[in-house]
């Protein structure tokens, strides 16, 4: 921790104050008149979406872990021809069973050869957004239908992003997912329903698109899977199922760009349908989408005991419509307000990482609760927690990005306040918290689907196992059995240096910021559950109480660090040093990115970067300039063919116009001999030297052509050798030429430490008595050149 309560010398600081405290009051104690607690759902989408059941009714009973059980249905032989998804739809477009819209025309190819296969664009240049599929608006979206096929597939509701499927065989279909809006990839969540399968019958899934290159499908994760009738009969919630389960890479190379050929990775299972006429949804994980949100932050409004320490505030609004909360949980007494530390929880950057929400949900319900531990951390603690910051990403089934296009989790260093509002202000938020009293833990919530167990991202300069940084995260490790200690990782990388854990540790001076990681599977190839993911929550609240307790202020140094904190860092120094390394990064945010000149196209002009705004200057000037014509050097030939040119011939028929008239063409040119002609058919010469006519004849024609080429000579030999300064003496037959040398550092030009002759061919030959004596002319302290 630090002892200077987080001061911070940001130029924006008072603006940072009055962000937050126009976002956020505390509540008064005991508050007499009623308030308005409830939220309204209000989800705004780009395209009209389908109400899903009312998922986790109740949390428990779950259906045990299904077995990997084979099926013989035949696999289908894969080419390793250098294919695009447009290409496969061109073979396969009489197969097709499901596209999300029926206005879709998927065989369109664009003319500047950025046929993005399952890309939709969003122009946010007007204030309503208007959705477009390769330079077509879409307007009166609605499902294609199609009644000849028994199988039927569906997407078009809330975090659902399935954009075509084609039937292969009878048992088998493949599937492309619809990539992050206004971005060409960032395909790996999932989302869909099946109907229409008999009991009994077996299907085999082929997701063609993934991003990718390793997954923990193949170390025995299943998809999580929701039936209608099974929930009906027996009351179950999602589970995992699914068998025969793979990940490889697929024959398709991504459009972006083409020349690098980078393929597509693809998921392949089967499930077994029970029940006829039942509905299954299919899901990478558990999904939470932003209508849970609300009604869950309304069960706990309308609760009459908890409501009194939950307060909350709307943030922003973001580019989608949709409203980003802030919410505030306390005790509303008074005493020892002025003491209490502060403690900010995010989740839900990625939209695809629904874990972050499950773990906020934990965090939330226990917070509320009448647990002694939880009426002791807000007797001590003010928390303000952001529980979903990409709520536009979530609604559209987005899996990284928001409908800009970008990752909010790396735009926290300098945040746009109209392309990404709820980082913006949520940041402003922070600061302006940091201001009023000191924070002590920042945990920003995501899942990972490359990693098992649950851990953490921490900060930290050394590498050294007995840090500060350390400590919170192996407390947590201790008191929570999901998290594995081992897997954490503290560092400092250039590629995660404009996330919310970076920034948030350099510019508010907090130890401990951590991003907390939820596997998509679990713990030693065991699927975690919904109730372990809000298990995880409580424990991070369980942890925290621990550093709490009966500490009135924070320490400053190793010597007053209270008892808990001194026992950890004493384990800390008993462990092995360790490399802090990480095999689990997530994919390169910039390949999937639009590039500068798609997005300039979709966004108002306040809105550009400032790369985007050199671009366009870049673009305007070279719409403006016209081509120069290009200016070749002369040589001796062309000079010479100029000249003869200029030059009147003795047998001309023509005469020269008076001095008196003004000829209609100043460029006065006389037939040059036939021979010359031949030169001009071969070389083309360059634009002819302006001459007095009236003293143009054969013999002054040669003289000029000797002096033009004695010019030539005499500006090569100087071009071949650079003294510092030349100094000519004119002569009738010759040409001497002396160098001086200054070797002064000092920006002295009279001084002059040495001079040498050099005649043209006598370089090596030794100076004549007369050339010494010319040498002493110029010699002395006052020469100037």
């Amino acid at each position: 921790m630090n002892s200077n309560n987080n001061n911070n010398n940001d130029s924006s600081s008072e603006d940072d104050i009055n962000v937050y405290e126009t976002l956020t009051k505390l509540l008064p104690a005991n508050e007499l008149l009623p308030r308005k607690l409830t939220i309204d759902i209000d989800v705004k989408s780009l395209y009209p979406l389908k109400p899903l059941p009312q998922f986790y009714k109740t949390y428990v009973p779950f259906l045990e872990e299904s077995t990997h059980r084979h099926c013989a249905i035949t696999e289908t032989a894969i080419s390793d021809e250098n294919r695009t998804l447009l290409d496969y739809y061109d073979e396969n477009k009489q197969n097709l069973v499901y596209k999300r819209f029926d206005q879709l025309d998927l065989g369109k190819r664009t003319t500047n050869d950025r046929t993005y296969f399952a890309t939709l664009i969003a122009n946010f240049k007007k204030a309503h957004p208007k959705v477009f599929f390769r330079g077509e608006a879409l307007f009166d979206q609605k499902l294609t239908s199609y009644t000849f096929d028994q199988i039927q597939f569906d997407s078009n509701f809330e975090s659902g992003n399935l954009f075509c499927a084609f039937k292969k065989s009878e048992n088998v279909f493949d599937l492309i997912i619809q990539n992050d809006i206004n971005t060409r990839g960032n395909t790996q969540w999932f989302f869909f329903s099946v109907t229409g399968a008999k009991a009994g019958q077996t299907i085999q899934f082929n997701l063609l698109n993934h991003l990718k290159n390793g997954s923990l499908f193949n170390e025995g994760l299943q998809p999580a899977v929701y039936s209608i009738k099974d929930n009906q009969i027996n009351g179950t919630e999602w589970c995992r199922d699914g068998f025969n389960i793979s990940y490889f890479k697929s024959p398709f190379i991504k459009e972006y760009p083409l020349t690098l050929k980078k393929k597509y990775y693809q998921l392949r299972f089967h499930y077994t349908f029970k029940h006829n006429d039942d509905k299954v949804y299919f899901a990478h994980s558990y999904p939470y989408t932003y209508t849970n949100l609300l009604e869950f932050l309304n069960t706990q409004l309308d609760d009459q005991e908890r409501n009194q320490h939950l307060s909350r505030k709307v943030l922003c609004t973001t580019l989608g419509g949709n409203t980003c909360e802030v919410l505030t949980i306390t005790s509303n007494s008074l005493q020892r307000r002025a003491y209490r530390k502060g403690v900010v929880f995010l989740a839900r950057q990625h939209p695809g990482e629904p874990q972050g929400s499950f773990v906020m949900q934990g965090i939330i319900d226990f917070l509320t609760s009448n647990n002694p531990q939880a009426e002791y951390l807000r007797q001590n603690c003010i928390f303000k927690l952001f529980p979903m910051m990409n709520p536009d990403g979530v609604v559209n089934g987005n899996y990284r990005c928001g409908l800009e296009g970008s990752d909010l989790n790396r735009r926290w260093k300098k945040p746009n306040k109209y392309l990404h509002p709820s980082v913006y202000y949520a940041k402003k938020y922070v600061k302006g918290f940091s201001k009023e009293r000191q924070i002590i833990l920042v945990i920003d919530l995501h899942g990972h689907s490359r990693k098992q167990s649950s851990f953490v991202y921490g900060c930290a300069y050394s590498s050294q196992v007995k840090t500060i940084e350390r400590v919170f995260a192996l407390l947590m490790a201790k008191l929570n059995p999901f998290m594995d200690y081992p897997s954490c990782t503290f560092r400092i990388e250039n590629a995660k240096d404009k996330t919310a854990r970076i920034q948030l540790w350099r510019e508010l001076k907090i130890n401990w910021v951590y991003t907390y990681e939820c596997s998509f599977y679990g713990q030693q190839q065991k699927h975690y559950q919904i109730k372990d993911y809000l298990n995880c929550g409580v424990s991070i609240c369980n942890a925290l109480s621990q550093i709490v307790k009966d500490t009135s202020k924070e320490f400053t140094n190793q010597a007053n660090v209270p008892d808990i904190q001194q026992q950890i860092l004493e384990e800390l120094g008993k462990m092995p040093q360790t490399d802090d390394q990480d095999n689990g990064s997530d994919s390169s945010q910039s390949e999937a990115e639009l590039s500068d000149d798609e997005l300039v196209q979709l966004f108002q002009p306040k809105t550009y970067s400032t790369k985007q705004k050199n671009f366009l200057k870049q673009q305007e000037f070279n719409n403006k300039k016209k081509p120069q014509p290009v200016n070749t050097k002369p040589t001796i030939n062309t000079q010479k063919t100029s000249i003869l040119q200029e030059s009147p011939s003795k047998n001309s028929d023509q005469k020269p116009p008076m001095s008196s008239q003004k000829p209609k063409n100043t460029q006065y040119r006389i037939q040059a001999p036939q021979r010359l002609k031949q030169i001009e058919q071969t070389k083309i010469p360059d634009p002819p030297l302006m001459v007095d006519k009236s003293v143009q004849t054969d013999d002054w024609m040669y003289r000029q052509w000797l002096i033009q080429i004695g010019k030539m000579k005499k500006q090569q030999e100087y071009q071949s050798c650079t003294p510092t300064r030349n100094i000519y003496k004119s002569s009738s037959q010759s040409v001497t030429r002396f160098i001086v040398k200054n070797n002064s550092t000092k920006n002295d030009r009279g001084r002059i430490d040495s001079i040498s002759l050099v005649t043209p061919g006598l370089q090596n030959k030794l100076i004549s008595s007369s050339q010494q004596r010319q040498m002493m002319r110029y010699s002395g302290s006052n020469f100037m050149s």
